[in-house]
């Protein structure tokens, strides 16, 4: 089922990058769509190290004028995106508090969440890592924060999120050489980098540093509790 769909994003991809017809990032800006106030959970340390590697390789294919959004201190799968982009968050902010309760409350039918990175894909925007989940955890734990989050999931309400994934490279602008970048993911579809355990989860904000993607923490929630 995984492999299906990410096979397709692949197909897509290639088009749109051979065509010249990327999706280009830009910074965030206040009330957007893009960049929003999202629940995540980043890899393990060791993980997210090879995860860097990897980015830092599609970065010398794609250029270096792309944002680099698999470096070690910015590698994540998203579990759900809740809100427009908000340049201020307050402390005490009423919507923050609501959130992390909810997640407090998912989190503990959940327990730690493993995925297995199976490899590479394209799409009209972006490198892309693969996951494929191991055992039900994320799964529960996606269920689980729908229900608890009730109206405040508005954003995400007719949304199927049906594959996960942490992005390599966001491209920023036509790709100079198309061509050596799909033959670069493509040769490694199938690249296996392992299982990656997710003990905590994060309410986190994006902000554009200048170069790239950057996150902040606003909260966390340990996933070390086993149903």
């Amino acid at each position: 089922m995984y492999a299906t769909r990410f096979d397709a994003l692949f197909d897509r991809g290639r088009e749109a990058v051979l065509t010249g017809a990327v999706q280009c990032q830009v910074p965030p800006v206040e009330g957007g769509n893009r960049w929003v106030m999202s629940v995540v959970m980043r890899p393990d340390a060791t993980t997210a190290h090879r995860i860097g590697e990897i980015t830092r390789e599609a970065m010398t294919v794609a250029g270096e004028e792309h944002w680099p959004t698999g470096t070690a201190d910015s590698s994540h799968f998203t579990l759900r995106a809740l809100e427009e982009h908000r340049e201020s968050v307050p402390d005490g902010d009423a919507r923050v508090s609501r959130y992390m309760a909810a997640l407090r409350t998912a989190a503990t039918v959940a327990g730690p969440v493993r995925l297995t990175l199976s490899g590479l894909t394209l799409t009209p925007g972006c490198v892309m890592l693969c996951a494929v989940p191991s055992g039900d955890g994320i799964e529960r734990l996606y269920e689980a924060y729908a229900d608890a989050l009730g109206e405040d999931g508005w954003l995400e309400a007719d949304f199927d999120r049906n594959i996960w994934y942490s992005t390599l490279v966001h491209f920023t602008r036509p790709l100079t050489n198309p061509q050596a970048v799909v033959d670069w993911v493509g040769e490694r579809r199938e690249l296996a980098l392992g299982q990656v355990a997710c003990r905590h989860v994060e309410l986190v904000v994006y902000r554009f540093n200048g170069s790239r993607i950057v996150m902040e923490t606003l909260d966390a929630v340990s996933l070390s509790h086993r149903p």
